[in-house]
C-alpha cells in the first residue's frame, strides 16, 4: 500500500514541522493519531535516507571514518559498521544490484505510470528534483510523440567519469557511481534514456533525450 500523498508529497522540512506541531497538541482530535504516526515514520525514514546520502558524499570527497564518527558522536568503527557496507561497495550476493536490469525496470515502470516504484530507488535529492508531476509529464510527452515503450536496447554502462565500461561488472556496487544508457524503442520512434546511480545503486538522475543529442547534463 502506498503512502498517503499528504505525507509522501511533503518536503523533509515540512514533515519535521508537522511532526513538531502535532507534538505540541495536548489533546489531538480523534482520528489524528494515525496521521501523526505516519508523518513521524516518514520523517524517520527519509531523515535516515538523507543521512546515508550525506555520509556517502562525504566519503566520496575523502572524509575519513574518524571524522564521520566524531560528527555522529560515535567511534569510527561504529560509523563504518552503520554505513560502511553500503557506502564502500559491498559485493555480497544479497547486497548486489544489477544496474542494467534496474534501468530496464525504471523505464518499464514509467511506461506503466508507476512513479512510486521509480521513486523508491531514488536518492532524497533526486526525488526532490524529479517529482511525479515533472517526470511523468516528460514521459507522457514521449508517449504522445512515439507511442508505448516496446524495449530497452543497446544498453551500455560506464563509471561517472566515463573511464570504465561496466557491462561485465553490472552486479557490483561502485564507489564512484555509474551511468547506464539505453535506446528506448517505442512504437513510433526512439529516444535516449540515461539513468545515473550513486555507489549504493540509488538513482541520482534520469534523462530522456532525442537520438543524436549531445552535451547531455550527465
Amino acid at each position: 500500500m502506498g503512502r498517503p500523498s499528504s505525507v509522501s508529497g511533503s518536503s523533509l522540512a515540512d514533515l519535521a514541522s508537522l511532526v513538531e506541531d502535532s507534538g505540541e497538541q495536548a489533546l489531538p482530535r480523534s482520528g489524528d493519531e494515525v496521521l501523526m504516526i505516519r508523518r513521524a515514520d516518514e520523517l524517520v525514514r527519509r531523515s535516515h535516507e538523507r543521512l546515508s546520502e550525506l555520509v556517502s558524499t562525504a566519503r566520496s570527497h575523502g572524509v575519513s571514518w574518524r571524522a564521520i564518527g566524531a560528527a555522529l558522536g560515535v567511534s569510527r568503527q561504529a560509523a563504518f559498521k552503520r554505513f560502511g557496507t553500503k557506502d564502500e561497495g559491498a559485493t555480497m550476493p544479497e547486497q548486489t544490484t544489477d544496474l542494467l536490469e534496474r534501468t530496464r525496470d525504471v523505464f518499464a515502470h514509467l511506461d506503466a505510470g508507476d512513479y512510486e516504484a521509480v521513486r523508491a530507488h531514488m536518492t532524497y535529492t533526486c526525488g526532490r528534483a524529479l517529482t511525479k508531476r515533472k517526470l511523468m509529464s516528460v514521459w507522457d510527452q514521449v508517449r504522445s510523440d512515439s507511442g508505448r515503450l516496446e524495449a530497452c536496447v543497446d544498453m551500455t554502462a560506464q563509471t561517472a567519469d566515463g573511464s570504465t565500461t561496466l557491462s561485465k561488472f553490472a552486479n557490483q556496487h561502485l564507489n564512484t557511481g555509474a551511468i547506464v544508457q539505453t535506446t528506448l524503442r517505442h512504437e513510433a520512434g526512439e529516444w535516449i534514456g540515461r539513468v545515473g546511480y550513486n555507489g549504493t545503486g540509488k538513482i541520482t538522475g534520469i534523462l530522456i533525450a532525442p537520438p543524436g543529442s549531445r552535451d547531455l547534463p550527465f
